[in-house]
């Protein structure tokens, strides 16, 4: 090799030495700069419900405002509240649709979660009633509660909030167990495919309203009605289930069903673990309240939501420390009760 030019190419495969370095030192940088992945995992319920379209307009919400940050939200199909409140407490999901009543069982250890005990159960904020509706098929001759017995009728999926409500509005209303009545355990959508197939009698598909599959089975031609709950029905759910409230279906709110729905529900809930990170239950609770009005108009359901109501009408679970700092910050009153422990206000 020519001495000459020994020292010229020493000096180019510096350069490009450094230039390498220059360059992947840059490449880190700008990796160190994104910000870490956080994904939220929000559990729901059957596809032909409330919960599932409402978690993916909420995921979808928190993608679109809070994906530069590092949030991957999604929403997954379950077999409603129960499923979803043991998968919070055993980590597999990290926020969940569940029934309020249902969130006190947990939280409380008691009713279908004696044995597997949610502390650390947290309200992030209240949702919407799911109401109570009993769609039965007018040839079944259906009038009232006390009429199932004998009758196929769907409950939802096994293990869900669907089930456990049927059975204790069966119980208080008519006196009726399941041994009574001939029970499917049938997804929102399959059940009305099955009614109108003539497989069943009828389903509850409780849920905010209006429900998908409620719009679909009346919506088809199959006649149907739905059953009412009078005060003096609901005067009896009330008395061994007063979380209950009483809840009007407006006319008009499902095909061919002209008149108004005197029926019951109970208030449901978003819930988290409260071992979710503060700052990030705080973002997306900020989220959700500073576009209301786009959360609003995406599903009948939602119009219910308010600031006023995040925090009332549920029982006394504790409210998640995100979620406390925001509704303080906005200056909602927040009751001692719901204070949680592990707040640091």
């Amino acid at each position: 090799m020519n001495r000459k030019l020994l020292p010229l190419l020493l000096v180019v495969a510096f350069v490009g030495l450094f230039a390498v370095g220059c360059g992947s030192d840059d490449a880190a940088s700008k990796d160190d700069a994104k910000p870490d992945k956080q994904f939220v995992t929000i559990v729901t319920g059957s596809t032909g419900g409330t919960y599932y379209p409402v978690g993916t307009i909420v995921a979808n919400l928190w993608n679109d405002k809070l994906g530069d940050t590092g949030v991957v939200a999604s929403a997954q199909s379950s077999q409603g509240s129960v499923e979803n409140l043991n998968m919070l407490n055993s980590g597999e999901a990290q926020l969940g649709i569940a029934m309020s009543n249902m969130s006190y069982f947990a939280y409380q250890g008691t009713q279908a979660f004696k044995d597997n005990k949610f502390e650390k159960a947290r309200f992030v904020t209240g949702l919407w009633p799911d109401v109570s509706q009993f769609v039965v098929t007018k040839e079944s001759g259906i009038e009232s509660v006390a009429d199932l017995a004998g009758k196929r009728f769907s409950v939802g999926g096994a293990g869900g909030g669907t089930e456990y409500s049927t059975k204790m509005i069966l119980d208080a209303v008519a006196g009726l167990s399941f041994e009574d009545v001939e029970i499917e355990y049938l997804g929102y959508s399959d059940s009305s495919g099955a009614i109108q197939n003539g497989q069943l009698d009828g389903m509850n598909a409780e849920g905010g309203v209006p429900t998908s599959a409620v719009s679909e089975i009346t919506a088809s031609r199959t006649p149907v009605n739905i059953l009412e709950f009078g005060d003096e029905e609901y005067a009896k759910l009330k008395e061994k289930a007063p979380y209950y409230v009483q809840y009007t279906i407006p006319a008009g709110t499902y095909p061919s069903v002209d008149n108004e729905i005197q029926t019951v529900g109970v208030k449901s809930a978003l819930v988290a673990s409260a071992d979710l990170d503060t700052d990030l239950v705080y973002n997306l609770v900020k989220t959700m309240y500073e576009n209301l009005s786009d959360v609003k108009a995406s599903h009948k359901a939602l119009e219910y939501l308010s600031l006023e109501r995040a925090s009332t009408g549920m029982p006394p679970v504790p409210l998640h420390a995100g979620a406390v700092k925001y509704y303080k910050e906005v200056g909602i009153d927040i009751p001692d009760e719901l204070i949680p422990p592990e707040y640091q206000g």
